[in-house]
């Protein structure tokens, strides 16, 4: 009988440890996507083709907060990016999409256990057409150019 009791009691303790992590989970996400959404990051402007610009500038479509972070934390190394060898589709890509593929790929690179093949996940959303040996020489250059210390 004494078996029984315990058992519902660690049923009932359960239960309970479940019922409060559903209703405190949500709102712990919450407040760490609205304290998210409160940081603001430096609009810098950087050196890139021979002018100055902004994240918002480079990008007209807009920057969100992983691409406006990444371009405050690596955007001075936008231009010997760009010039690196980038193979012959990069050297097509025009230098506005070279520059977010490079930040993605510092983005990516910095997240521990994330590999080329996350990043390919990424960049194919952006240009589908893109092969992974096209999109190989960003990863890499990103890694030794733009973004060699993480």
């Amino acid at each position: 009988m004494s078996r029984i009791l315990v058992a519902v009691a660690v049923v009932v303790a359960l239960v309970g440890v479940g019922v409060a992590a559903a209703w405190e989970i949500p709102r712990a996400v919450r407040e760490s996507n609205s304290a998210a959404a409160e940081r603001a990051l430096d609009e810098r402007a950087v050196p890139v083709g021979g002018r100055t610009v902004t994240c918002a500038e480079l990008f007209p479509e807009g920057c969100n907060y992983d691409l406006q972070f990444a371009f405050d934390r690596w955007g001075g190394q936008l231009d010997p990016f760009l010039a690196s060898d980038l193979g012959p589709w990069g050297r097509g890509v025009a230098p506005a999409q070279a520059t977010k593929l490079g930040l993605e790929a510092c983005n990516t690179a910095r997240i521990p256990g994330q590999t080329f093949l996350e990043y390919l996940d990424l960049a194919q959303a952006e240009r589908p057409e893109a092969s992974s040996a096209q999109l190989f020489p960003f990863w890499h250059e990103a890694q030794r150019v733009l973004c060699p210390a993480g």
